[in-house]
């Protein structure tokens, strides 16, 4: 790697342009970088939220969870599916494996759920949402006001909402807790079965009337007028007059409804300090910077809160805890530099080569923020405490240098030549020890879950840092050595001066020596010893010349360390130590009214406690057979420490009586969703075995060293009212159960039809169904609706009640024509037989007539014979007269009886048209008949049953949980106790147990870790490998590794800190770290031998002349990291504390390892095998004098024989 510091030293201008220019990038990246809490990060989860109201759990679980479950379940790629149900909904987490397409899977799985919502209850809602951190809020605000809770929040809707979306970086803003009004319309069943409304009209009918709408224009002498028809509708009264088309006619709302304005009570109750409150929720853009988000939003507030004359109270804000994460980080960070300075100068005792080696700090971290900017990882508190735990680190490969450079270069001057060949000397060395310590995190990469996710951008930053400084190390450095080492101070000077008067050339002057011109490591065996020499090398030399005792001493404090090991506690990530804590209670009733009187009691007491800055409480509406639970949301004042006043707040908490449960926690806003408990699943499909199980465990675990608390998820049975239909009779009627479901849901809830602008507010219209109940006594009189099978059944009915109407007037009419007949035919038989009588008299007469003598008594006169011929003639005249008058009655009296006849006939035309008629409407009616509505009663009774209020199931069987949370520190004491409590504990047959919660997610990031311990080793074997072009310096070396542990086990304990993610990550660079002095060491012994040193010299001086470089690496580490570890500022003090810890413990062990137990390991395995190859050296040279032996004895007989012929 010499051949950087020679293309450096020849172009110092353009390195030095360069270098600036890295400087401004660094600079403006620092500026550019987003800031945030954590790491982004995606779980490889997704949750799915069912609502489907009015269904009790096992109806809910049966209809709507295990269809969700079956389908999700054959994703690809999912490993496991768990669900919770409850009255009217159910939650289902989804995981599948690290490594997977999450948006590919999250499609399929919404995919799958879209599908079987034609099959779900009428009204089921499903939401499909990812595990991902990305739809978490930035911020939390409470608003509050002394006015109109309502008006508030339409003012807050109106004006707050509006500017807090317009901050850059706001994708949502969402504002909850707002009481709502709606319009409800009561429908009246009798008006409404008699006027014959259809309820599902009013909807589009009501927003059709709920504007006015433009029609254009016309002129007038004034000029153009806009036209609009209609009025919007301003009263209840305008509703009430609206009218609504029926069979009938238009009729008005007014006469089938009673319409109404209703105030909807909101889902959750918030209030701040006691007084009610609304809550907004400021969700962040995909990348958006929370920090920056936070200040817009302050801003935004400051200026509207005395227009709205509101008070805003933050709940939850990240922003001011990553400032002052980052600030305190910084802060350590530069009194670590500050140390890592000093301990430099101390050591050095020049203030040149001090600042020369201080250089590559500030250079490799703003190198590093580069890196960052460029790679798209953000400024959080990981990065942040990689580049603080990096400045101890960065630092060595230029103090090996400059102090390489500056020993060699005695008190002459300095010359290229001299600077390359230090520099060549250590930069095998410093170049493989920097890469071992890189090389410990590339198996990170390949860590999953949420350990990788969040240590990748350590190991990331760690990376870039330790690579930059290699790269500073080997070319600014040795420039500004060149600038500024060449000038020496005067005494100096003048005492070179005499004792070298001709120098080789000046740094800036001198010719560019050839490279194999490079002095002898064995010059350096003869230098006199310095005074930190003479204090620590007999001490370093004691060792070597007691191998023995130094091996059984190592080996009893390797197993002192393992004997350790039980005594230390264990979490998962810790506390993040912010400043806010959450109270949570559960009151005896559930009653709203007494949630609202419950919480008083609690929020006077919490208000009394001076350390607390506001209280924020949130008071769910109850769910029926879920309980309900009041959170309080305390925030700290700044600088009051947090555990004392967790102390004091549950001990005031515990003098309250009648509050029920209250339980105190931490809110720790995250750490990347790893809370501290541990669940235990106790599954089985027998849910009085579960039940019990979850009894004995509970009654266990409560008193188990290290559980702090124990609360299982199974409460008692709850009430549900349960409608038991007479199915047959439901069938029949053509009900099912889904049919009265909504029935009774609508009658409960009514049912929303659109909505209305009114009053200046958009309301929601809501239509109540005939029959609507409010209490549990009157669920039996909700009207039913007329289903198609009344409908057909009473048709049915009237058509064979108009059957039997026109058969019965049929019989009627055939009666009386019989009875007609029978009377004519007796009148006409009567009138015969007086004909006949008539007739015999008249015959009786005409005989009489024909037998008289016509002969007068008298012979007649002429006179009287002309009188009575023309009497005769004149009584014919009359006769005939009289039979023409007598045929023209008859011709009269005919056409009376044929004028009668006819208009009988019309008159009988008509009364059968009439008839008809009647029949043909009778026809219609009895077609247009519909079912008669029933009650609720007529087909089912309402009871009052029993049942679990939730219902737990993973891969497809009953669970039950139990939550233990660990005392602080002691997770794997409250793992071990749920352990021994399964084994001690007699529990039921076919029940099993699972850990999960924060003991799996430890088991599964420790075994991950381990892995990638193992990894590691073998990545700096290969470059220890590599770099010694042998097996035994890597070996021995990598023997010496696990004594590193030693002092951060050591430190764990005395600190009382326990052992989680941020320490194991301490162990992992320990790895790296323990190796790099020893390469160091190492690589300088091999030089000496190879120039001719024996094993002892090469040993000896090797160990002396690296002594300085090794103890002033790991002094600066070491004090770097003294301000992270005593967590003076205390931001990022869960992840950076441990770690610190770990590493300097382990790092003053190792160096102690390196400097006496590494040159006692190398002595005896390069001795043994000295031996060795003397031994094969003796038996060769055997070999070779048997040879030349058995050659001379042949060369004599042969001779012999020549001179016997």
């Amino acid at each position: 790697m010499s051949f950087l510091t020679r293309s450096s030293l020849k172009n110092r201008l353009i390195l030095s342009l360069a270098t600036l220019a890295i400087v401004a990038l660094g600079l403006i990246s620092m500026g550019s970088l987003k800031q945030e809490l954590m790491p982004s990060l995606q779980a490889p989860m997704a949750f799915i939220s069912a609502q489907s109201q009015g269904l009790a759990p096992e109806e809910m679980a049966s209809s709507v969870t295990e269809p969700v479950e079956q389908a999700v379940r054959a994703v690809p790629g999912v490993t496991s599916v768990t669900s919770t149900t409850s009255s009217g909904g159910a939650q289902i987490l989804v995981e599948w494996s690290f490594g997977e397409n999450d948006e590919e899977t999250l499609r399929t799985i919404r995919s799958a759920t879209e599908s079987l919502k034609p099959s779900f209850p009428s009204g089921t809602e499903v939401q499909v949402a990812s595990g991902g951190a990305g739809d978490l809020p930035a911020m939390v605000l409470s608003a509050g006001t002394s006015g109109d809770q309502e008006t508030f929040g339409d003012a807050l809707q109106q004006t707050v909402v509006p500017a807090l979306k317009g901050v850059p970086g706001v994708r949502a803003v969402e504002l909850a807790g707002q009481e709502t009004q709606r319009i409800t319309i009561d429908l009246r069943p009798a008006d409404v079965t008699r006027l014959k409304v259809e309820p599902s009209a009013l909807g589009p009918i009501l927003e059709a009337h709920g504007a006015a709408l433009p029609a254009g224009q016309a002129d007038s002498a004034a000029g153009p007028l806009s036209i609009t028809v209609g009025s919007r509708l301003a009263t209840l009264e305008d509703i009430q007059a609206l009218p609504v088309p029926t069979p009938e006619g238009a009729v008005t709302v007014a006469e089938f409804a009673d319409v109404s304005i209703e105030t909807v009570p909101a889902q959750t109750i918030s209030r701040v300090n006691g007084n009610p409150s609304l809550t907004l929720q400021i969700i962040p853009s995909q990348g958006a910077n929370v920090v920056d988000i936070s200040h817009g939003v302050n801003a935004e507030l400051d200026r509207l809160a005395p227009i709205l004359k509101a008070e805003f109270v933050t709940i939850f804000d990240q922003a001011p805890y990553i400032e002052q994460s980052i600030h305190d980080l910084s802060v350590e960070g530069g009194l670590g530099l500050l140390f890592a300075v000093l301990v430099i100068l101390a050591f050095l005792r020049s203030w040149r080569s001090t600042v020369i080696a201080a250089v590559s700090i500030p250079l490799s971290l703003l190198i590093t923020l580069v890196g960052l900017w460029w790679s798209g990882n953000t400024l959080n508190i990981l990065t942040l405490g990689a580049l603080t735990i990096a400045i101890g680190r960065v630092v060595d490969d230029s103090i090996v240098v400059i102090e390489n450079i500056s020993r060699r270069r005695g008190d002459g001057p300095l010359t290229i030549d001299g600077i390359v060949a230090s520099v060549r000397q250590v930069a095998g060395a410093i170049t493989a020890s920097t890469l071992t310590t890189v090389a410990v995190f590339l198996p990170i990469a390949f860590v999953s879950g949420i350990a990788g996710q969040l240590f990748r951008p350590f190991a990331v930053t760690v990376s870039i840092a330790l690579l930059a400084s290699l790269v500073v190390s080997l070319t600014i450095v040795p420039v500004l050595a060149s600038w500024f080492l060449n000038r020496a101070p005067k005494h100096r000077a003048a005492a070179a001066e005499a004792s070298q008067p001709v120098a080789e050339g000046s740094a800036d002057d001198a010719p560019l020596a050839p490279e194999d011109e490079v002095p002898s490591e064995l010059d350096e065996i003869h230098t006199a010893p310095d005074r930190l020499q003479r204090t620590f090398m007999p001490a370093l030399n004691a060792p070597r010349r007691h191998p023995v005792i130094t091996l059984v001493a190592s080996a009893l404090l390797l197993v002192a360390t393992l004997g350790m090991t039980p005594f230390i506690q264990t979490d998962f990530l810790g506390s993040s130590g912010q400043a806010s804590l959450q109270v949570v209670q559960t009151p005896p009733k559930e009653a709203t009214a007494d949630l609202v009187a419950a919480a008083e009691p609690v929020e006077k007491t919490l208000g009394k406690i001076a350390e607390i800055d506001d209280i924020t409480t949130s008071i769910p509406v109850p769910t029926p057979g879920t309980p309900t639970s009041i959170t309080y949301d305390l925030r700290v004042k700044d600088g009051a420490d947090v555990a004392a006043v967790e102390s004091k707040v549950q001990k005031a908490l515990d003098g309250l009586a009648d509050s029920g449960t209250i339980e105190l926690a931490s809110q720790d806003a995250s750490l990347a969703g790893a809370g501290d408990g541990i669940a235990l699943a106790i599954q089985g499909n027998d849910p009085a075995a579960l039940r019990t199980a979850s009894d004995l465990l509970e009654k266990q675990l409560a008193d188990a060293d290290g559980v702090r608390s124990v609360k299982s998820e199974l409460a008692g049975e709850q009430p549900v009212l349960r409608v038991k239909v007479d199915e047959p009779l439901a069938a029949r009627l053509g009900f099912d159960r889904a049919t009265i479901a909504k029935a009774v849901q609508e009658a409960l809830s009514g049912t929303t039809v659109g909505t209305l602008m009114y009053e200046g507010r958009e309301r929601d219209i809501v239509v109540r169904t005939p029959g609507s109940a409010r209490t549990a006594d009157k669920l039996g009189e909700i009207m039913l609706p007329v289903t198609a099978q009344q409908t057909a059944e009473a048709q049915k009915a009237a058509a064979e009640a108009l059957e039997a109407k026109a058969k019965a007037k049929a019989d009627e009419a055939k009666t009386k024509a019989e009875k007609e007949l029978d009377s004519q035919i007796n009148t006409a038989t009567k009138q015969r037989a007086e004909l006949a009588g008539q007739i015999g008299a008249l015959n009786k007469q005409l005989a009489e007539l024909s037998a008289a003598p016509i002969v007068p008594a008298d012979p007649l006169s002429p006179e009287d014979e002309a009188v009575l011929q023309a009497q005769a003639e004149r009584a014919e005249q009359l006769s005939a007269l009289q039979s023409a008058i007598e045929g023209a009655q008859s011709g009269i009296k005919a056409a009376d009886e044929q004028i009668k006849a006819l208009r009988q006939s019309r008159t009988d035309a008509a009364a059968q048209q009439a008839e008809a008629e009647a029949a043909e409407a009778e026809q219609k009616a009895a077609t247009e008949v519909t079912g008669t509505a029933i009650p609720l009663a007529a087909i089912a009774t309402v009871e009052e049953e029993l049942t679990a209020p939730t219902i737990t199931r993973a891969e497809g069987e009953r669970q039950v949980t139990l939550t233990v949370t660990p005392e602080k520190g002691g997770l794997s004491a409250a793992s071990r106790a749920i352990d021994e409590a399964i084994a001690e504990t007699d529990l039921p047959a076919g029940v099993t147990f699972e850990q999960g919660g924060a003991s799996a997610q430890q088991d599964e990031a420790f075994s991950q870790l381990g892995l990638a311990m193992l990894g590691a080793i073998v990545l700096v074997l290969l470059v220890m490998v590599a770099t010694f072009r042998n097996f035994r310096g890597p070996l021995v070396l990598l023997i010496s590794i696990p004594f590193a542990a030693t002092g951060a086990i050591l430190g764990l304990l005395l600190t009382g800190t326990p052992m989680g993610l941020p320490a194991l990550i301490g162990l992992l660079m320990l790895i790296g770290i323990v190796v790099t002095n020893a390469i160091v060491l190492m690589d300088l012994v091999n030089r000496l031998r190879v120039a001719g040193a024996s094993l002892d010299e090469a040993v000896e001086h090797g160990t002396r002349l690296r002594l300085r470089p090794i103890l002033m690496t790991a002094a600066a580490t070491v004090f770097a990291l003294v301000p992270m570890s005593l967590g003076l500022t205390g931001g990022g003090v869960f992840i950076s504390k441990p770690l610190a810890i770990v590493v300097i413990g382990g790092l003053v062990s190792s160096t102690l390892l390196t400097l006496m137990l590494v040159p006692v390991l190398y002595t005896l395995v390069e001795r043994s095998r000295d031996r060795r190859i003397a031994k094969r050296a003796e038996r060769r040279a055997r070999r070779e004098e048997r040879r030349a032996a058995s050659a001379e004895e042949s060369t004599d007989v042969f001779e012999v024989a020549a001179d016997s012929d």
